[in-house]
């Protein structure tokens, strides 16, 4: 068994021990009741979102110092899985906001700077697609590391505009002890699962790197 299946299988345990703690361990909340439990999924991919555009930030740093065709793979791949969790996070986000709040949207701060996030790294494999191959792991490398300070924005959006529809970033931490265990887990299953789909889409991506190198040294051949 390769180690990408032992962490693809231990992905699949987290997640059902989550969605078990989530739904019969976690207390029921006391003002939003069953709806609370969006809680659990929505800011737990948004941390998973953190530390994708994370990865890539670190990556696209590396590959413009070192110029490792490995680094701009991983960027490439963890950006992409940003993206999904990104959207997950846009998705939970006004299903919440439509029983707290009476609205699907509200251009609140962290809600607007998310979003804004989101089409950064969409604009992220927008611009890879436009460039030729020698340029496009250059320029999307910068917009890797510019895109990502956005991320202490949205994580700080609720102090920094004294937005009182939000929770603070201290609310997590006063959760009841039911709660705050049943997070953790929830947050935890979904690292463990964007690694184990870092690990795919990078093996993906390596393997159609190598292919494309082959076609290239074949039509060079001939």
């Amino acid at each position: 068994m390769t180690l990408t299946q032992l962490v693809g299988i231990l992905a699949a345990v987290c997640l059902f021990t989550a969605l078990c703690f989530v739904f019969s361990y976690a207390q029921i909340e006391k003002t939003m009741l069953e709806v609370q439990k969006i809680f659990y999924f929505h800011v737990s991919s948004a941390f998973t979102v953190f530390l994708a555009f994370g990865v890539t930030f670190l990556c696209s740093i590396f590959y413009l110092i070192k110029r490792n065709e490995k680094f701009d793979l991983l960027a490439v791949a963890s950006a992409e899985l940003g993206i999904v969790f990104c959207t997950v996070v846009l998705t939970t986000g006004p299903i919440w906001a439509k029983y707290a709040w009476n609205t699907w949207w509200n251009w609140e701060p962290r809600l607007t700077s998310t979003l804004i996030l989101w089409l950064m790294y969409i604009g992220y494999f927008i611009l890879r697609s436009a460039l030729p191959e020698e340029k496009k792991r250059v320029y999307s490398a910068v917009l890797g590391i510019l895109a990502y300070l956005d991320v202490p924005i949205v994580y700080f959006s609720v102090e920094l505009w004294k937005d009182k529809l939000h929770p603070g970033i201290e609310t997590k931490m006063n959760l009841p002890p039911t709660m705050f265990k049943t997070w953790v887990i929830a947050w935890l299953a979904l690292t463990v699962l964007y690694v184990f789909f870092l690990m795919l889409r990078f093996q993906t991506e390596r393997l159609k790197s190598r292919l494309e190198t082959i076609q290239y040294q074949q039509m060079e051949g001939t």
